[in-house]
């Protein structure tokens, strides 16, 4: 529930409660010509406050003082994303209401603090994706004679379309000022069937199917240093070894330093062995014994407008692999069980709103042990901001030894996939949008054959 709704209802308690604070006549009107109505007004179109002006407390009843004082108190608040004209306006507000602002003050605060504790947040999503695939990714998903033991090149069963209905929530509980424990489920239905699972008939219907790998998670700070500790997504540099949305590590991570200067963040703990619903390359991670993880990662701004990127990875396991359709264990080749990976990457803003991107990535893999990607985002989507939009245009190379995951919407893990790739995000009308995926892919071990997909989605954000 938003922060204005619940004050709402605090004051509404208040006044219901015949609670006498200190001031003469306290729930008198603010007549309707009163100069506050346009300033609050003002402050709610710049996005200063939420709402539209006093009717965000219903009916086109006057405000009284307490609620008016209310929501110059949010302004106050916010009042670091508010522009010189409207912190003249704040200034003037606060002058003007300053003792309700002091008697709500002290009752209001130690009542919404308490209701902050916890948060629900995410967006509900309905997507539609196409794959039109051939040669050696054309109904591979485990396909006979082609990628034996190694796993699916596409995302699901077969060629052809998948429409689905999912949510991704969000739930936020605050312990203290430091910490905070956060709850993110991810359950996607298949519109088809009805089932929880991909168009494949092994799990069709099972809930693990496509509720891929939920976070759960404490973060917060110990000193200087920012810990999170427990299953949790991580996209490191630019996302060519860790794809985001993996949800993949269950561990710890440590992160010192500010992203505006120099960061360093170790992680340490364990990758998924299972990994419903998402493709995984199979000849990184074993589906039957632990995938011990650690990685270092760097980020330093080298310019106001330009960083630069470097990780390094282990990822250790016995080599084993378990066919998850036939449950036979086979030795996937050619990499041994100690497995390193070197990240290298920079952005440069060429404009205030055109970034240019890249990386460059490696394994220790005797071949197919490369990587690298280069990539053009324009704009910025902002939810709460109609009318914004990205795009983002790349060039992606991924040998077969040189990632953990290639996309959750593509594949590519027997035999590399290189080929562009478009993105956009456009936001249609406040927390809705609509994101279309794009890419058209080739192996890098010369085999033949062409991933080619498209994806469009429905967002709804709450």
């Amino acid at each position: 529930m938003k922060k204005s709704i619940m004050a709402l209802l605090i004051v509404a308690i208040i006044c219901i409660a015949g609670v006498a604070l200190a001031a003469a006549n306290p729930f008198d009107d603010v007549p309707e010509n009163h100069w506050a109505y346009a300033a609050v007004n003002k402050l709610a179109k710049d996005g200063v406050i939420d709402g539209s002006g006093y009717r965000i407390f219903g009916g086109d009843r006057p405000m009284t003082r307490y609620e008016m004082a209310l929501v110059v108190g949010k302004a106050i608040s916010n009042a670091a994303k508010a522009d010189a004209e409207n912190k003249v306006l704040i200034d003037k507000l606060s002058n003007e209401f300053q003792t309700e602002l002091e008697n709500l003050g002290v009752r209001v605060k130690a009542l919404e603090k308490k209701s902050e504790k916890l948060t629900v947040s995410g967006f509900l999503h309905l997507s539609e994706q196409v794959w039109r695939n051939s040669g050696v990714y054309e109904g591979s998903y485990f396909a006979a004679g082609k990628n034996p033991g190694y796993g699916s090149e596409s995302p699901h069963a077969d060629d052809g379309q998948w429409l689905a209905l999912g949510v991704d929530l969000f739930t936020k509980y605050k312990v203290n000022d430091k910490w905070q424990l956060v709850i993110h489920d991810d359950l996607t239905r298949d519109a088809q069937s009805g089932s929880f699972a991909v168009n494949s008939s092994a799990s069709d219907g099972l809930l693990s199917g496509q509720q891929r790998g939920c976070e759960i998670y404490a973060l917060g700070t110990t000193g200087v240093t920012n810990v999170k500790v427990g299953k949790f997504d991580y996209v490191p540099v630019y996302g060519m070894f860790l794809w985001p949305d993996n949800k993949a590590v269950v561990g710890a991570q440590f992160s010192v330093g500010n992203p505006q200067a120099l960061k360093a963040t170790a992680t340490y703990g364990y990758l998924r062995k299972s990994w419903s619903g998402t493709t995984v390359n199979p000849r990184i991670l074993s589906g039957t014994t632990d995938n011990r993880y650690a990685a270092l990662e760097l980020t330093a701004a080298i310019a106001k407008d330009a960083n630069i990127k470097a990780a390094y990875h282990m990822v250790r396991n016995d080599g084993n692999y378990t066919n998850s359709l036939s449950g036979a264990t086979d030795v996937v080749k050619p990499y041994a069980t100690d497995m390193r990976f070197w990240e290298l990457g920079a952005d440069k803003m060429l404009t205030p709103k055109l970034k240019l991107y890249g990386e460059i990535e490696r394994s220790n893999a005797d071949s197919e042990n490369k990587a690298f990607i280069v990539g053009l985002t324009y704009g910025k989507a902002d939810i709460n901001t109609p009318g914004s939009f990205s795009i983002t245009g790349r060039y992606v190379h991924w040998d077969v030894n040189s990632s953990v995951n290639h996309g959750t919407w593509m594949a590519g893990q027997a035999h590399g996939a290189k080929g562009p790739e478009l993105a956009s995000n456009f936001i249609i009308d406040k927390n809705i949008g609509i994101m279309t995926w794009i890419n058209y892919m080739s192996p890098t071990d010369g085999t033949s054959g062409k991933i080619r997909t498209i994806k469009t989605e429905l967002d709804f954000y709450f």
